[in-house]
């Protein structure tokens, strides 16, 4: 169980729609065979400190190496295309029905969320609508 509470539930709809947008903080450099590395900063953990900071190396940054495909769906988080365009536009590119790259696509998403490359953005709500 998550610490902040359950997080609520949106539907597909409202998650194709949401926009997808690359954390600023992150720096991006090429990596061999056309990919690339993702630097994204993490903050040190309190119970790192002397002596135990002696002993146990501490990066301040999680390293993400994403391959071509990677890159290229990371390159059209841009803050502008919605999930859905993001999912469009990546099957176009590989000749691949919308569904069929829905599932990777999206699970790719959700994994640099989950990693603090991406941020996934929703739409604002209308006014008077809960």
């Amino acid at each position: 169980m998550s610490a902040k509470g359950p997080q609520p539930r949106i539907t597909t709809g409202q998650f194709l729609a949401a926009l997808p947008m690359v954390n600023q903080a992150a720096r991006q450099t090429p990596a061999p065979a056309g990919g690339t590395l993702v630097e994204v900063p993490i903050p040190r953990p309190r119970y790192l400190v002397p002596p135990i900071s002696w002993i146990l190396p501490f990066s301040g940054y999680r390293r993400i190496e994403l391959d071509k495909l990677g890159t290229a769906v990371l390159q059209l988080c841009d803050g502008r295309r919605s999930v859905e365009k993001v999912i469009e536009k990546f099957a176009a590119d590989h000749k691949l029905t919308f569904r069929e790259s829905q599932l990777s696509v999206t699970q790719f998403l959700r994994m640099l969320t989950e990693r603090g490359v991406i941020a996934v953005v929703g739409l604002e709500q209308k006014a008077g609508k809960p």
